[in-house]
């Protein structure tokens, strides 16, 4: 099937000019499931990854206006994390001034490694801390803008500015995107600015439209009744009803669970190839939800959901299968699918089977030059090295890594694999590089195996005491033997 390319941008004079005018996206795979026309504005396509560089800018520029910031300025900023990134990457274009983030213990780690990389100043608050408290990150915000000399408190659950960037820009946006057709349109809910800014402007033009609120279980904003902040989604929800949050605008409110918010924001990444992060899975849970509820004698309604920032600063969370399974957020199909390919499809076989040959060896005291001649001539990309005395796996040499020295004139074809190799001893006398060892053996589970082919291209097979190197194996032996099984014995 062809797709109409639209014309490119043009030439931006800076990253802020490429802020908004995001793609809207048809979620195949999710509508069809929902019998809806289900859709998808990707704000991940943001500079920064997130819907909140609308607002930074708007922020930024309001106080360029009021001459307000400069060089020596500090901005503190509560936030879940996306908008002290967004006002971070935007310094360079405004006037390197600092920025001090107060962010919730449950913000991943991957963005707290973003924010230092972007030279954030960080200050962890409790989770469980209430807005109102002495603990919390609004009220430890306030005391460092009153402390510090020219510092500014930017506080988006408060700002007008919040609303009327999406009311004036995004709902814009979408209005035209749409050609004026909507339904539903379902919002992640954490500050409100978004869903108010969207519903003022877009139930203005649209009659009839429907708005649906979404946050975690346990959250407050729809109620405001303080509860349990254990929910593990970033980005919406919270323990309390923020101001700029108009209630009067939102015609039904969905809560969702951190099971369906983190398995659906997979569903999403692998089935529609949308790189975004697990409040976009709340919303998108959330959405498929409503649509049961609509009633039938509507035809294929169109309904529009927010996806508010990008997977990628998720790795260890969202994308991690370990983390998933760890915190019980893998819904029954995903878990399923991660247990057959970590386990089942191995069926309990181990390296042994494997069938490989006898592995071909060379010692530390031969040349760089036959080491390559060797790796040439057999096909080889690495090459066991082991002690001539008593036969014991001593490192490996790799072909890539000889012919990288040998092209910088570091590595002579007449120096010893020795000073060369990568070491597996725990001391290197020879002063070459160190590798960690870890051990397999012809009993190794081909599903550990597989673990290790992770972060490793080849493994050297030993006896359980790493004396005798009885074969190397690679990933393309574990596809090969698979592949074997599959066609009863036929390989590639």
């Amino acid at each position: 099937m062809t797709s109409t390319k639209l014309a490119p941008p043009a030439i931006a004079d800076s990253v802020v000019a490429t802020i908004g005018n995001t793609p809207i996206v048809r979620l195949s795979s999710a509508g069809s499931k929902a019998q809806v026309e289900l859709l998808a504005k990707t704000e991940f396509s943001n500079p920064s990854g997130s819907i909140k560089d609308r607002v930074a800018q708007r922020i930024l520029t309001g106080l360029e206006a009021a001459k307000r910031i400069k060089s020596t300025t500090t901005l503190v900023v509560p936030s879940s994390g996306n908008l002290v990134i967004s006002l971070a990457l935007l310094s360079p274009s405004h006037g390197q001034y600092k920025v001090i983030g107060l962010v919730p213990e449950r913000t991943s780690q991957d963005r707290i490694q973003l924010l230092k990389s972007l030279g954030v100043e960080i200050v962890r608050t409790p989770i469980e801390a209430h807005a109102d408290s002495a603990e919390s990150q609004f009220s430890i915000a306030k005391k460092i803008a009153t402390d510090l000399p020219d510092a500014i408190l930017i506080d988006e659950f408060a700002d007008a500015v919040n609303v009327q960037v999406h009311s004036q820009e995004t709902a814009e946006e979408i209005f035209i995107q749409c050609e004026g057709r909507l339904d539903v349109l379902v919002v992640g809910v954490e500050t409100g600015g978004t869903i108010t800014g969207l519903a003022k402007t877009l139930k203005a033009k649209i009659p009839g439209l429907k708005v649906v609120g979404v946050e975690p279980e346990h959250s407050s904003i729809q109620d405001g009744v303080n509860r349990s902040s254990a929910w593990k989604i970033e980005d919406i929800g919270g323990n309390f009803t923020p101001s700029v949050l108009d209630k009067s605008l939102v015609d039904a409110w969905v809560k969702i669970s951190d099971q369906e918010s983190y398995s659906t924001a997979r569903q999403i990444i692998r089935e529609e190839g949308l790189f975004c992060g697990p409040s976009s899975g709340s919303v998108v849970a959330a959405a498929v939800r409503f649509a049961e509820s609509l009633s039938k004698e509507t035809t294929k309604p169109r309904i529009l959901t927010i996806l508010n920032d990008t997977g990628r600063n998720y790795a260890s969370t969202l994308l991690s299968d370990d983390w998933l399974l760890e915190h019980d957020l893998m819904d029954e199909t995903m878990a399923r699918s991660v247990a057959y390919h970590r386990h089942e499809k191995y069926r309990a076989a181990s390296v042994e089977e494997l069938q490989l040959p006898a592995a071909v060896t060379i010692p530390p005291t031969a040349t760089v030059g036959y080491a390559l001649d060797l790796m040439m001539t057999r096909e080889f990309s690495q090459l066991p090295v082991l002690n001539p005395t008593n036969r014991k796996l001593m490192g490996y040499i790799s072909l890539t890594a000889l012919t990288t020295l040998l092209e910088e004139g570091q590595a002579q074809e007449s120096d010893l694999v020795s000073k060369w190799m990568y070491s597996f001893l725990k001391k290197d006398k020879s002063g070459g590089p160190r590798s960690k060892y870890e051990t397999i053996t012809p009993m190794t589970p081909l599903s550990d195996l597989s673990k290790f082919f992770e972060k490793h291209s080849f493994a050297v097979v030993t006896d359980d005491d790493r004396r005798w190197c009885l074969g190397v194996a690679t990933k393309y032996d574990l596809m090969t033997f698979l592949n074997r099984r599959q066609t009863g014995g036929r390989s590639f």
